[in-house]
């Protein structure tokens, strides 16, 4: 008897050409390869699971993959509009001399707050949730959230009591100098 890694090799030189084509006709070539490659990661994990023959679970697998793509591409395009549209509102926006930062100093010092801290301020600020509504999301008592956001808003007025964030890159920064 064969072991799975062998089963497995056999019904990838197998069924590979098919679920390609399936793939290709519904993303396209760019794309299709990669959505065999995650359809048969899929099923090397699952590989006890798949019955034989497997071609119907491999092309459903596929299909699946192939939603969750969709799903994501139209979450990044949404973000993106959203992004356009704040940063195309805010660009109208008259500079006041007396305003305490800058956009970018804004964000910079948005990108140096640890996670958490960071989190808790897009959550209000950005997602427009209540204190109530983002502690639920993240899964923590309102107090505390109350407490973390506190800490967050005083982080961003006074960036030396920011706890460094794990890596922060500017969009000016070169690979090079991240190393």
């Amino acid at each position: 008897m064969s072991t799975p890694t062998e089963q497995f090799t056999h019904v990838w030189h197998a069924e590979a050409p098919r679920v390609l084509a399936f793939a290709t006709r519904h993303v396209g070539a760019e794309a299709a390869h990669d959505v065999v490659a995650e359809t048969f990661l899929v099923a090397w994990r699952r590989w006890g699971e798949v019955p034989e023959p497997p071609i119907g679970w491999l092309l459903v697998t596929a299909r699946k993959v192939i939603q969750n793509r969709a799903r994501s591409a139209r979450r990044h395009r949404a973000l993106a509009d959203r992004v356009a549209l704040l940063d195309g509102v805010t660009s109208y926006a008259a500079d006041s001399a007396d305003s305490a930062l800058s956009r970018r100093e804004a964000l910079e010092r948005l990108a140096r707050l640890d996670e958490q801290h960071r989190e808790a301020l897009l959550l209000i600020a950005w997602d427009g949730l209540t204190g109530e509504e983002a502690a639920a999301v993240l899964g923590i008592k309102p107090a505390t959230f109350r407490r973390r956001l506190s800490r967050a808003r005083a982080a961003l007025a006074d960036p030396s009591r920011a706890a460094p964030a794990t890596r922060v890159t500017s969009p000016t920064t070169t690979a090079q100098e991240v190393r």
